[in-house]
């Protein structure tokens, strides 16, 4: 799946933190921008029903709405305008959600789920892996996308202008597959650099199945 990148202006942050500016930048908006084609390029072909978990400004949703005819998107609080960010011919709905509500999202009802740069602001890592085992549909794959969690990586932030990131990036990639792994296999996994192995990536994008 391609990435469908929104003109300047077009979105709207759904918070203070929402990194939405970065992805417009010369040099570090193609680091932004390449770490969601990661994650796009993981999901498999086919499939009806897609859930984004953390839908933030919306920026994927002309992408994902484009590849399915059913989108739901959820976050903690939605962004102004995100319907008409919609692919013409999709059926979407956005809904307020949290990750760690057992019932945040209907049982075994989707195709792909999709969670970039979200699983690594969640403490409760197992909560959160079996809330996004639960929506998948038999056969269904998950899609998550993280960064690295470290002193170097918090430094990059600071040089970006994005201070304290310790306290909002409080999981680490080894914690989020060890959590995704008690519930579903493996199907894939790219990273930033390409091919670095986990400790050494700045950002991955793993695929999981129920299969």
């Amino acid at each position: 799946m391609k990435f469908r990148f929104p003109p300047a202006g077009v979105l709207v942050p759904n918070d203070e933190f929402d990194p939405l500016p970065y992805y417009y930048r010369p040099v570090v908006g193609h680091i932004y921008r390449h770490r969601l084609q990661m994650g796009l390029r993981l999901i498999p072909d086919g499939g009806r029903r897609v859930l984004e978990i953390g839908v933030g400004s919306g920026i994927l949703v002309p992408s994902l709405t484009a590849g399915f005819p059913e989108y739901v998107g959820t976050d903690l609080r939605l962004a102004r305008g995100l319907e008409s960010l919609v692919t013409p011919g999709c059926s979407a709905t956005f809904q307020v959600a949290d990750l760690l509500d057992p019932n945040a999202v209907p049982a075994g009802a989707f195709d792909v789920v999709v969670g970039l740069s979200v699983l690594e602001h969640i403490a409760d890592a197992d909560a959160a892996a079996r809330c996004l085992a639960r929506a998948l549909a038999p056969g269904g794959t998950l899609v998550a996308g993280y960064p690295m969690v470290n002193r170097f990586m918090a430094t990059c932030f600071r040089m970006l202008g994005f201070g304290n990131i310790e306290e909002y990036h409080v999981t680490t990639p080894a914690q989020i597959t060890t959590a995704l792994g008690r519930l579903l296999k493996p199907a894939g996994r790219v990273s930033l650099p390409m091919f670095a192995p986990q400790s050494l990536s700045l950002y991955e994008c793993t695929s999981w199945t129920n299969r």
